[in-house]
Protein backbone atom coordinates (compact mmCIF):
# COMPACT_ATOMS: atom_id res chain seq x y z
CA UNK A 1 0.00 0.00 0.00
CA UNK A 2 0.99 3.71 -0.18
CA UNK A 3 3.48 5.15 2.32
CA UNK A 4 4.88 1.70 3.10
CA UNK A 5 1.74 0.63 4.96
CA UNK A 6 0.12 -2.79 4.65
CA UNK A 7 -3.10 -4.24 5.97
CA UNK A 8 -2.80 -6.44 9.05
CA UNK A 9 -5.70 -8.21 10.72
CA UNK A 10 -5.79 -8.46 14.50
CA UNK A 11 -8.81 -9.49 16.53
CA UNK A 12 -11.88 -8.11 14.75
CA UNK A 13 -9.98 -5.12 13.42
CA UNK A 14 -8.06 -4.38 10.23
CA UNK A 15 -5.00 -2.23 10.83
CA UNK A 16 -2.67 -0.33 8.56
CA UNK A 17 0.86 -0.93 9.84
CA UNK A 18 4.38 -0.16 8.55
CA UNK A 19 5.45 -3.06 6.34
CA UNK A 20 8.93 -3.11 7.89
CA UNK A 21 7.44 -3.81 11.33
CA UNK A 22 6.22 -7.19 10.04
CA UNK A 23 9.67 -8.14 8.77
CA UNK A 24 12.03 -7.07 11.54
CA UNK A 25 12.73 -8.84 14.84
CA UNK A 26 13.03 -5.39 16.40
CA UNK A 27 10.18 -3.25 15.03
CA UNK A 28 11.50 0.11 13.78
CA UNK A 29 10.41 3.34 15.44
CA UNK A 30 9.90 5.05 12.08
CA UNK A 31 7.64 5.90 10.41
CA UNK A 32 5.74 4.70 13.52
CA UNK A 33 6.10 1.93 16.07
CA UNK A 34 4.06 -1.25 15.78
CA UNK A 35 4.94 -4.62 17.31
CA UNK A 36 3.03 -7.56 15.79
CA UNK A 37 4.30 -9.77 18.64
CA UNK A 38 2.21 -7.68 21.00
CA UNK A 39 -1.03 -9.13 19.61
CA UNK A 40 -1.57 -11.38 22.65
CA UNK A 41 -0.96 -8.43 24.96
CA UNK A 42 -3.65 -6.47 23.10
CA UNK A 43 -6.05 -9.43 22.94
CA UNK A 44 -5.91 -9.90 26.70
CA UNK A 45 -6.39 -6.18 27.28
CA UNK A 46 -9.60 -6.32 25.22
CA UNK A 47 -10.86 -9.10 27.52
CA UNK A 48 -9.87 -7.16 30.66
CA UNK A 49 -11.36 -3.85 29.54
CA UNK A 50 -14.66 -5.39 28.44
CA UNK A 51 -14.85 -7.26 31.74
CA UNK A 52 -14.25 -4.00 33.60
CA UNK A 53 -17.02 -2.36 31.57
CA UNK A 54 -19.39 -5.24 32.33
CA UNK A 55 -18.72 -4.98 36.07
CA UNK A 56 -18.83 -1.17 36.29
CA UNK A 57 -21.95 -0.88 34.14
CA UNK A 58 -21.50 2.68 32.89
CA UNK A 59 -20.01 4.62 30.01
CA UNK A 60 -16.23 4.50 30.19
CA UNK A 61 -13.47 6.45 28.52
CA UNK A 62 -10.07 4.99 27.68
CA UNK A 63 -6.66 6.59 27.13
CA UNK A 64 -3.77 5.00 25.26
CA UNK A 65 -1.07 7.45 26.20
CA UNK A 66 1.63 5.93 23.91
CA UNK A 67 -0.61 4.73 21.11
CA UNK A 68 1.80 4.12 18.21
CA UNK A 69 -0.29 3.33 15.13
CA UNK A 70 -3.38 3.05 17.34
CA UNK A 71 -3.56 -0.75 17.34
CA UNK A 72 -4.81 -1.05 20.92
CA UNK A 73 -6.92 2.10 20.98
CA UNK A 74 -8.70 1.37 17.72
CA UNK A 75 -9.33 -2.21 18.83
CA UNK A 76 -10.77 -0.97 22.13
CA UNK A 77 -13.06 1.37 20.17
CA UNK A 78 -14.21 -1.39 17.82
CA UNK A 79 -14.19 -4.52 19.97
CA UNK A 80 -15.40 -3.29 23.37
CA UNK A 81 -18.29 -1.19 24.71
CA UNK A 82 -15.99 1.60 25.91
CA UNK A 83 -17.69 4.86 24.90
CA UNK A 84 -14.74 7.15 24.15
CA UNK A 85 -11.14 6.39 23.21
CA UNK A 86 -8.28 8.89 23.42
CA UNK A 87 -5.11 8.15 21.46
CA UNK A 88 -1.91 10.12 22.07
CA UNK A 89 1.61 9.84 20.67
CA UNK A 90 4.50 12.25 20.23
CA UNK A 91 5.15 10.91 16.72
CA UNK A 92 2.95 12.74 14.17
CA UNK A 93 3.28 9.81 11.74
CA UNK A 94 1.81 7.52 14.39
CA UNK A 95 -1.22 9.77 14.87
CA UNK A 96 -1.69 10.02 11.10
CA UNK A 97 -1.77 6.22 10.82
CA UNK A 98 -3.95 5.88 13.94
CA UNK A 99 -6.54 8.17 12.34
CA UNK A 100 -6.47 6.07 9.17
CA UNK A 101 -7.01 2.95 11.28
CA UNK A 102 -9.97 4.53 13.05
CA UNK A 103 -11.45 5.45 9.67
CA UNK A 104 -11.18 2.02 8.09
CA UNK A 105 -12.67 0.43 11.22
CA UNK A 106 -15.55 2.93 11.31
CA UNK A 107 -14.83 4.17 14.84
CA UNK A 108 -13.76 7.76 14.18
CA UNK A 109 -16.76 9.08 16.12
CA UNK A 110 -15.51 7.27 19.25
CA UNK A 111 -11.90 8.45 18.96
CA UNK A 112 -9.99 11.59 19.93
CA UNK A 113 -6.38 12.11 18.81
CA UNK A 114 -3.49 14.09 20.24
CA UNK A 115 0.11 14.58 19.11
CA UNK A 116 1.88 15.42 22.38
CA UNK A 117 4.39 14.27 24.97
CA UNK A 118 2.69 11.82 27.34
CA UNK A 119 3.55 13.81 30.46
CA UNK A 120 2.32 17.07 28.93
CA UNK A 121 -0.91 15.48 27.72
CA UNK A 122 -1.64 14.08 31.18
CA UNK A 123 -0.85 17.37 32.93
CA UNK A 124 -3.01 19.30 30.43
CA UNK A 125 -5.86 16.86 30.94
CA UNK A 126 -5.76 17.39 34.71
CA UNK A 127 -5.61 21.16 34.27
CA UNK A 128 -8.75 20.99 32.12
CA UNK A 129 -10.50 18.65 34.56
CA UNK A 130 -10.37 15.64 32.23
CA UNK A 131 -9.76 12.31 33.92
CA UNK A 132 -9.95 8.77 32.54
CA UNK A 133 -11.60 5.52 33.57
CA UNK A 134 -8.84 3.40 32.00
CA UNK A 135 -5.28 4.47 31.20
CA UNK A 136 -3.00 2.13 29.28
CA UNK A 137 0.78 2.62 29.38
CA UNK A 138 2.63 0.44 26.87
CA UNK A 139 6.11 1.93 26.31
CA UNK A 140 9.18 0.62 24.57
CA UNK A 141 11.08 -0.10 27.79
CA UNK A 142 10.09 0.97 31.28
CA UNK A 143 6.75 2.55 32.29
CA UNK A 144 8.32 4.10 35.41
CA UNK A 145 8.57 7.71 34.10
CA UNK A 146 4.80 7.80 33.55
CA UNK A 147 3.48 6.14 36.71
CA UNK A 148 2.95 9.20 38.92
CA UNK A 149 1.26 11.26 36.18
CA UNK A 150 -1.01 8.34 35.32
CA UNK A 151 -1.94 7.82 38.99
CA UNK A 152 -2.96 11.48 39.19
CA UNK A 153 -5.02 11.36 35.98
CA UNK A 154 -7.07 8.20 36.47
CA UNK A 155 -10.59 8.49 37.89
CA UNK A 156 -11.57 7.15 41.28
CA UNK A 157 -11.93 3.36 41.03
CA UNK A 158 -10.48 3.55 37.53
CA UNK A 159 -7.98 1.13 36.02
CA UNK A 160 -4.32 1.46 35.14
CA UNK A 161 -2.51 -1.09 32.99
CA UNK A 162 1.26 -1.11 32.59
CA UNK A 163 3.53 -2.98 30.21
CA UNK A 164 7.26 -3.29 30.91
CA UNK A 165 9.67 -4.61 28.30
CA UNK A 166 12.81 -3.97 30.38
CA UNK A 167 12.76 -7.55 31.64
CA UNK A 168 16.54 -7.74 32.23
CA UNK A 169 16.04 -5.00 34.83
CA UNK A 170 12.93 -6.47 36.44
CA UNK A 171 14.16 -10.07 36.33
CA UNK A 172 17.45 -9.68 38.15
CA UNK A 173 20.15 -9.06 35.56
CA UNK A 174 20.40 -5.35 36.43
CA UNK A 175 19.20 -5.29 40.03
CA UNK A 176 20.56 -1.83 40.89
CA UNK A 177 18.76 -0.37 37.89
CA UNK A 178 15.58 -1.95 39.23
CA UNK A 179 16.18 -0.16 42.52
CA UNK A 180 16.48 3.17 40.70
CA UNK A 181 13.47 2.70 38.45
CA UNK A 182 11.11 0.65 40.63
CA UNK A 183 12.36 1.36 44.19
CA UNK A 184 13.19 -2.30 44.79
CA UNK A 185 15.94 -4.79 43.99
CA UNK A 186 15.18 -7.53 41.52
CA UNK A 187 16.58 -11.04 41.84
CA UNK A 188 17.62 -13.58 39.24
CA UNK A 189 15.67 -16.73 40.17
CA UNK A 190 13.53 -19.34 38.43
CA UNK A 191 10.48 -17.22 39.31
CA UNK A 192 12.09 -13.91 38.31
CA UNK A 193 9.12 -12.92 36.15
CA UNK A 194 6.90 -12.96 39.21
CA UNK A 195 9.42 -10.81 41.07
CA UNK A 196 9.28 -8.40 38.13
CA UNK A 197 5.49 -8.22 38.28
CA UNK A 198 5.62 -7.59 42.03
CA UNK A 199 8.14 -4.78 41.53
CA UNK A 200 5.77 -3.18 39.02
CA UNK A 201 2.90 -3.37 41.51
CA UNK A 202 5.00 -1.96 44.34
CA UNK A 203 6.13 0.98 42.19
CA UNK A 204 2.45 1.62 41.43
CA UNK A 205 1.51 1.26 45.11
CA UNK A 206 4.24 3.66 46.30
CA UNK A 207 3.16 6.27 43.75
CA UNK A 208 -0.51 5.83 44.64
CA UNK A 209 0.18 6.17 48.37
CA UNK A 210 1.92 9.51 47.82
CA UNK A 211 -1.40 10.84 46.53
CA UNK A 212 -3.56 9.16 49.20
CA UNK A 213 -4.62 6.35 46.92
CA UNK A 214 -4.36 2.58 46.93
CA UNK A 215 -4.14 -0.17 44.33
CA UNK A 216 -6.00 -3.42 43.82
CA UNK A 217 -4.20 -5.80 41.43
CA UNK A 218 -6.68 -7.75 39.29
CA UNK A 219 -4.70 -9.52 36.57
CA UNK A 220 -1.05 -10.07 35.63
CA UNK A 221 0.85 -11.99 32.99
CA UNK A 222 4.30 -12.44 31.56
CA UNK A 223 4.82 -13.34 27.93
CA UNK A 224 8.19 -13.62 26.23
CA UNK A 225 9.81 -10.17 26.38
CA UNK A 226 7.33 -8.23 28.50
CA UNK A 227 5.47 -8.09 31.82
CA UNK A 228 1.91 -6.77 32.12
CA UNK A 229 -0.10 -5.67 35.18
CA UNK A 230 -3.65 -4.37 35.68
CA UNK A 231 -4.82 -2.59 38.82
CA UNK A 232 -7.84 -0.67 40.08
CA UNK A 233 -6.90 2.62 41.76
CA UNK A 234 -8.81 3.37 44.96
CA UNK A 235 -9.09 6.70 46.78
CA UNK A 236 -8.24 7.58 50.36
CA UNK A 237 -5.26 7.71 52.69
CA UNK A 238 -6.53 4.56 54.41
CA UNK A 239 -6.43 2.76 51.06
CA UNK A 240 -2.83 3.90 50.60
CA UNK A 241 -1.87 2.73 54.09
CA UNK A 242 -3.57 -0.62 53.50
CA UNK A 243 -1.53 -1.14 50.32
CA UNK A 244 1.74 -0.28 52.02
CA UNK A 245 1.03 -3.16 54.41
CA UNK A 246 1.34 -5.41 51.33
CA UNK A 247 4.90 -4.26 50.66
CA UNK A 248 7.62 -6.62 51.84
CA UNK A 249 10.51 -8.73 50.56
CA UNK A 250 11.15 -12.19 49.14
CA UNK A 251 14.07 -14.10 50.58
CA UNK A 252 15.64 -16.77 48.35
CA UNK A 253 18.23 -19.35 49.36
CA UNK A 254 20.84 -19.93 46.66
CA UNK A 255 21.89 -23.21 48.30
CA UNK A 256 18.67 -25.17 48.79
CA UNK A 257 16.32 -22.90 46.75
CA UNK A 258 13.84 -22.36 49.54
CA UNK A 259 11.99 -19.04 49.46
CA UNK A 260 9.99 -17.07 52.00
CA UNK A 261 8.09 -13.80 52.38
CA UNK A 262 9.95 -11.36 54.61
CA UNK A 263 9.00 -8.08 56.27
CA UNK A 264 12.57 -6.80 56.50
CA UNK A 265 15.53 -6.70 54.14
CA UNK A 266 17.43 -9.67 55.58
CA UNK A 267 17.01 -13.22 56.80
CA UNK A 268 18.46 -16.72 56.95
CA UNK A 269 17.13 -19.86 55.29
CA UNK A 270 14.72 -21.80 57.51
CA UNK A 271 15.96 -25.02 55.90
CA UNK A 272 19.75 -24.77 55.79
CA UNK A 273 20.65 -21.59 57.68
CA UNK A 274 22.24 -19.88 54.67
CA UNK A 275 21.95 -16.09 54.42
CA UNK A 276 19.11 -15.30 52.05
CA UNK A 277 19.33 -13.28 48.86
CA UNK A 278 16.59 -10.66 49.08
CA UNK A 279 14.36 -9.05 46.44
CA UNK A 280 12.40 -5.91 47.19
CA UNK A 281 10.81 -3.99 48.63
CA UNK A 282 8.02 -5.29 46.44
CA UNK A 283 4.33 -6.20 46.44
CA UNK A 284 3.73 -9.38 48.47
CA UNK A 285 -0.08 -9.37 48.21
CA UNK A 286 -2.28 -11.01 45.59
CA UNK A 287 -1.56 -10.41 41.92
CA UNK A 288 -4.90 -11.79 40.67
CA UNK A 289 -8.41 -10.86 41.84
CA UNK A 290 -10.37 -14.10 41.78
CA UNK A 291 -13.84 -12.68 41.06
CA UNK A 292 -12.53 -10.45 38.28
CA UNK A 293 -10.64 -13.35 36.69
CA UNK A 294 -13.79 -15.47 36.89
CA UNK A 295 -15.69 -12.75 35.03
CA UNK A 296 -12.93 -12.63 32.40
CA UNK A 297 -13.72 -16.23 31.44
CA UNK A 298 -17.27 -15.34 30.45
CA UNK A 299 -16.06 -12.27 28.55
CA UNK A 300 -13.46 -14.25 26.64
CA UNK A 301 -16.11 -16.73 25.52
CA UNK A 302 -18.46 -13.99 24.35
CA UNK A 303 -15.70 -12.16 22.47
CA UNK A 304 -14.50 -15.34 20.78
CA UNK A 305 -11.12 -15.46 22.54
CA UNK A 306 -11.39 -19.08 23.56
CA UNK A 307 -7.65 -19.64 23.11
CA UNK A 308 -7.09 -17.67 26.32
CA UNK A 309 -9.50 -19.69 28.45
CA UNK A 310 -6.75 -22.00 29.71
CA UNK A 311 -4.65 -19.01 30.82
CA UNK A 312 -7.63 -17.40 32.54
CA UNK A 313 -8.58 -20.64 34.26
CA UNK A 314 -5.03 -21.11 35.56
CA UNK A 315 -5.03 -17.52 36.87
CA UNK A 316 -8.28 -18.29 38.69
CA UNK A 317 -6.75 -21.43 40.21
CA UNK A 318 -3.60 -19.69 41.46
CA UNK A 319 -5.29 -16.45 42.60
CA UNK A 320 -5.26 -17.47 46.27
CA UNK A 321 -1.87 -19.15 46.08
CA UNK A 322 1.40 -18.31 47.86
CA UNK A 323 4.23 -16.17 46.62
CA UNK A 324 6.46 -17.69 43.91
CA UNK A 325 6.43 -20.94 42.00
CA UNK A 326 8.86 -23.80 41.40
CA UNK A 327 10.03 -24.74 37.90
CA UNK A 328 9.79 -28.53 37.99
CA UNK A 329 12.37 -29.14 35.28
CA UNK A 330 14.86 -27.00 37.21
CA UNK A 331 14.34 -28.99 40.40
CA UNK A 332 14.73 -32.23 38.43
CA UNK A 333 17.95 -30.98 36.86
CA UNK A 334 19.36 -30.34 40.33
CA UNK A 335 18.30 -33.84 41.40
CA UNK A 336 19.57 -35.29 38.10
CA UNK A 337 16.30 -37.09 37.38
CA UNK A 338 13.81 -37.14 34.51
CA UNK A 339 11.11 -34.46 34.61
CA UNK A 340 7.65 -35.99 35.23
CA UNK A 341 4.26 -34.67 34.15
CA UNK A 342 3.55 -31.30 35.75
CA UNK A 343 -0.06 -32.33 36.34
CA UNK A 344 1.12 -35.45 38.18
CA UNK A 345 3.28 -33.31 40.47
CA UNK A 346 0.31 -31.03 41.21
CA UNK A 347 -1.85 -34.07 41.95
CA UNK A 348 0.68 -35.55 44.41
CA UNK A 349 1.11 -32.23 46.21
CA UNK A 350 -2.66 -31.87 46.63
CA UNK A 351 -2.89 -35.43 47.95
CA UNK A 352 -0.50 -34.39 50.71
CA UNK A 353 -2.76 -31.45 51.60
CA UNK A 354 -0.74 -28.63 50.05
CA UNK A 355 -1.98 -25.83 47.81
CA UNK A 356 -0.78 -26.67 44.30
CA UNK A 357 -1.59 -25.52 40.79
CA UNK A 358 0.12 -24.73 37.53
CA UNK A 359 0.87 -21.06 36.86
CA UNK A 360 0.33 -18.80 33.87
CA UNK A 361 3.77 -17.27 34.50
CA UNK A 362 5.72 -20.38 33.48
CA UNK A 363 4.41 -23.43 31.61
CA UNK A 364 6.78 -25.66 33.64
CA UNK A 365 5.99 -24.02 36.96
CA UNK A 366 3.98 -25.15 39.98
CA UNK A 367 2.69 -22.67 42.55
CA UNK A 368 2.61 -24.39 45.91
CA UNK A 369 3.07 -23.80 49.61
CA UNK A 370 4.87 -27.11 49.98
CA UNK A 371 8.45 -26.91 51.33
CA UNK A 372 11.26 -27.60 48.87
CA UNK A 373 12.11 -30.92 50.54
CA UNK A 374 8.53 -32.18 50.03
CA UNK A 375 8.65 -31.23 46.34
CA UNK A 376 11.96 -33.05 45.99
CA UNK A 377 10.61 -36.16 47.73
CA UNK A 378 7.63 -36.30 45.38
CA UNK A 379 9.81 -35.88 42.31
CA UNK A 380 12.18 -38.62 43.47
CA UNK A 381 9.24 -40.98 44.05
CA UNK A 382 7.80 -40.20 40.63
CA UNK A 383 11.21 -41.02 39.17
CA UNK A 384 11.17 -44.32 41.14
CA UNK A 385 14.28 -43.38 43.10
Amino acid sequence: MNNGLVEYREGKSILLVPEESLKSNVPPMQPAFFNPRGAENRDISIIVYQTFYNLVGKNLNFLDILCGVGARGVRVAKETDVAKVYLNDINPNAIYIAKKNAEINNVMEKCMFSNDYAEHFLASSRRDGNYFDIIDVDPFGTPSPFIEDVIRTVKRDGMISLTATDTPVLCGIHERTALRKYYGRSLRTEYCHEIGLRLLYSALAFAAARYDKGIKPIFSHSTRHYLRVYAIITDGAEEGDKCLEEIGYIGHCSICHDRIRLWENSGVCRRCGQKLNVAGPLWVGKIFEKKFVEAMEDTAKKLGFRKYLKMINLAYMEAEGPISYHVVSGVCDRLQITTPSIDKVVERLREKGYFATRTILNSRGVRTDAPVNVIEEILLKLANI
